[in-house]
């Protein structure tokens, strides 16, 4: 008779707990629909990855055997090994061909020159549409670029000698190479109708057509670029001076008509004597111009600053990579006078290392208009 009275009140308290559940069912909202759990769900991950910053970022750079590569490959490595970052290198054939990628966010960071991305950010020269969301990160080394490369037994050693001769041009995406090569012609009064224009796809191709003497002459990159130095010891090259100048042509400045011929095509290079390095064996008038890394603004602050804060850390590492590293350092990181703006990420880490200057900031300020 107990057990039955525990089971009958056992059984009420289940039935009231069951219309208690099935009440509070009545009286709730209607269900929202699939699309709005699905755009709610999709909010939520988003904010959490914003939280969380991203995983993984693209670093663009010109192909695989050339310095941009080589301290690309650097920064990717500082990055994944101290960062929860994971960089991938993405070798192009130039800027050119990368800069829709890096437009629409594929790509975070890229290896390239202060022309190249100043063109890019304001839509000038060979960049058809302003690429807006260019922002400047670290601004590395003066590239010494041996932009008209001959074999060394050629019998060519001007540029002068050059009329008539078959000269690699064009270079698929990397139409700076292209503004190099009318840039070193016109300083001595030429153009590349003088020549004979043999197309070559990119660095590696001209290469090897200069190394099959399909051509007489091609660019070949700075005077570190890994795959020219070794062209070199394989089968001997040179570099023809700008202007067919000496270094001491330039003992009383740069003669107008040679900096006038480099402004027109790429502005932004001058001519300086290089002295005995890689592919030179004596000094030489080439033409020179900064090398810096880009980053999209599309990158958080937080994130810029953990990718320059990682950098700055390790900097030191990049000279082991690459020639280009050694001048890779915090001293250079900061241009007295730049032409597109620092990102957010890398002020506010520089200002906390103390190379944030009152005359970056006023060119900040410019830039962005403020």
């Amino acid at each position: 008779m107990y057990k039955s009275k525990r089971n009958l009140a056992a059984i009420a308290i289940m039935l009231g707990v069951l219309m208690g559940v099935s009440g509070c069912k009545s009286s709730a909202p209607a269900p929202e629909s699939k699309a709005e759990n699905a755009e709610s769900a999709a909010g939520s991950t988003k904010a959490a990855e914003a939280a969380a910053g991203i995983s993984d970022i693209n670093i663009a750079t010109q192909a695989v055997g050339t310095s941009y590569y080589a301290m690309g490959t650097g920064i990717a490595k500082i990055i994944t090994e101290n960062t929860p970052i994971q960089a991938t290198i993405l070798p192009y054939a130039g800027p050119d061909a990368w800069m829709p990628e890096f437009a629409d966010g594929t790509v975070g960071l890229e290896v390239i020159s202060a022309m190249d991305m100043y063109w890019a950010y304001t839509g000038t020269v060979n960049y058809s549409e302003s690429v807006s969301d260019t922002r400047l990160l670290i601004s590395g080394n003066w590239s010494e670029h041996c932009t008209l490369t001959v074999l060394e037994d050629s019998g060519i050693n001007k540029i002068e000698d050059l009329k008539g001769k078959k000269v690699g041009y064009e270079y698929g995406g990397n139409k700076l190479t292209v503004n190099l090569i009318d840039a070193a012609l016109a300083t001595v009064g030429m153009t590349i109708d003088d020549c004979v224009a043999v197309p070559l796809a990119d660095l590696s191709s001209a290469q090897r057509a200069l190394q099959e003497h399909r051509v007489d002459c091609i660019f070949s990159g700075s005077t570190t670029t890994p795959s020219s130095v070794q062209l070199d010891e394989t089968v001997g090259i040179k570099t023809l001076a700008i202007g067919d100048l000496t270094p001491a042509d330039l003992e009383n400045g740069v003669p107008e008509e040679v900096q006038a011929a480099l402004d027109k095509f790429v502005p932004g290079a001058v001519p300086k004597v290089c002295k005995v390095k890689g592919t030179l064996k004596e000094d030489t008038v080439l033409t020179t111009y900064p090398i810096q890394m880009g980053v999209s603004a599309k990158i958080s602050e937080d994130d810029v600053y953990t990718i320059m804060k990682a950098i700055y850390e390790n900097y030191e590492t990049l000279a082991d990579v690459h020639a280009w590293g050694a001048e890779w350092i915090p001293e250079n990181y900061v241009q007295k006078d730049f032409r597109v703006p620092y990102h957010d990420g890398a002020v506010k880490f520089y200002k906390e290392a103390g190379l944030w200057t009152e005359e970056a900031e006023a060119c900040q300020k410019a830039l962005l208009g403020k």
